[in-house]
């Protein structure tokens, strides 16, 4: 029955999601279901939700989400990434290096479609490689997507880690290889042999100066992270302080050159930031993960399939392939099964390998979907088809899946 159930308000939140309508709520209408289905009653789910709003760890991801977005939208409104990578393109004398360093910093900013901002970056500096449009797109993708492994402020790491209850760096430790893999693997197949065009050598001033510029341009990212590691700050408070930075060197650009002037005022700046899509989601996930906690028949099924000798990885497989594919989304899969197998685990460590499977998992059927936005704004901008770049992941993608089932097995 519990079973049946799980399929019918998983069936549910599919179809809403394929409406195009928000996940977070899809997921949140798809938990109501769910627990209906499994005799609970409506008093139960307003306790439910009022339980969950109130949660630390609901409010302070909800808020930690908000101030990603915040600080993405000072720093493109601001223009300091633009200049990040401009410097770093003269540091690096390298139309190779800066390309396949590119797309990972704009990612940072974890804007839904925010592959679309890197395409030109890449596109110039792929034609002055020499690069086919197919390698292009593939570069724009696997060289942004391979931070979402290890970068401790993206929504899908915080997520994982707020909901496994396990500390963010001893989650990024494990999945640092498949992080690795997928940037050496995709030099390898995309860039190496490729004539990079000679940027004329700077003097040491002139190059210490531009490092310096370097650090003062990504500075809002860099001084959130450093709260974190070392101060051991929250990562929203911590994010509070690079959004002041952002705004005090907007301030000092202004005085400098008037061209960095913005029109709107600062309070509009930083309310356009906020994306309430991307909160919304994550209410929608604590809600399903709340009502799975409340439904032990999950768990009984669970170890039934276990003690029947069917293997956990092959469950975690077929999950997050009916999730995250169809979704097109890492962050339903992590939803949906975390609360169901973490339980499952004997101790910190195999829930940190569970975790980890099933983050990869979640994370390649995602990336795979044809749904995936990224992937689609990416193939529009480049003018390429979907089997093209197919090809090109038959080897970087199973080579990265490969690392993690490595990882998985000899730390087990």
């Amino acid at each position: 029955m519990i079973v049946l159930t799980l399929l019918l308000s998983m069936g549910l939140t599919l179809f809403l999601v394929s409406r195009k309508v928000n996940m977070g709520l899809s997921l949140a209408i798809g938990a109501v279901l769910l627990a209906l289905l499994n005799g609970k009653n409506f008093q139960y789910l307003i306790q439910l939700i009022l339980r969950t709003f109130g949660e630390y760890t609901t409010l302070t991801l909800a808020l930690t989400i908000a101030l990603i977005t915040i600080l993405g939208n000072l720093m493109e409104k601001y223009m300091l990434l633009d200049r990040m990578i401009e410097v770093l393109e003269r540091m690096l004398r390298s139309a190779k290096a800066t390309i396949l360093l590119a797309p990972a910093i704009i990612g940072t900013l974890l804007v839904t479609g925010g592959a679309l901002m890197s395409c030109p970056v890449v596109g110039s500096l792929g034609k002055r490689l020499e690069l086919p449009g197919d390698k292009m797109a593939s570069i724009n993708l696997i060289f942004r997507h391979a931070l979402y492994f290890v970068f401790p402020l993206s929504t899908t790491i915080l997520l994982a880690t707020q909901l496994g209850g396990f500390s963010v760096w001893d989650f990024i430790k494990l999945q640092l290889p498949m992080a690795l893999v997928m940037y050496v693997a995709g030099y390898f197949l995309y860039l190496k042999g490729r004539p990079d065009p000679q940027i004329k050598a700077m003097p040491w001033g002139d190059y210490f100066k531009s490092m310096m510029l370097f650090l003062y341009y990504g500075s809002p990212i860099l001084i959130s992270l450093l709260g974190v590691v070392a101060f051991q700050l929250s990562f929203h408070v911590s994010l509070v302080f690079g959004i002041l930075i952002s705004i005090c060197i907007h301030l000092v650009d202004v005085r400098k050159d008037p061209k960095y002037h913005v029109e709107e005022s600062l309070w509009i700046t930083l309310y356009k930031g906020i994306k309430p899509s991307m909160v919304i989601v994550i209410l929608g996930i604590m809600i399903f993960k709340n009502v799975v906690n409340d439904l032990d028949g999950i768990y009984v099924y669970l170890n039934s399939l276990l003690e029947k000798g069917i293997p956990m990885e092959l469950i975690i497989f077929i999950a997050c392939a009916a999730i995250s594919f169809p979704l097109g989304s890492t962050q339903p899969g992590i939803a949906i099964l975390f609360p169901m197998i973490l339980p499952l685990a004997p101790d910190y460590h195999t829930k940190l390998l569970y975790a980890m499977f099933v983050y990869t998992t979640s994370f390649m059927f995602y990336y795979i979907s044809p749904i995936h936005l990224c992937q689609v704004l990416t193939l529009e901008y480049f003018q390429v088809k979907l089997k093209d770049l197919y090809r090109n992941y038959i080897y970087i993608l199973p080579a990265t899946y490969g690392a993690m089932i490595l990882v998985y097995f000899l730390a087990k």
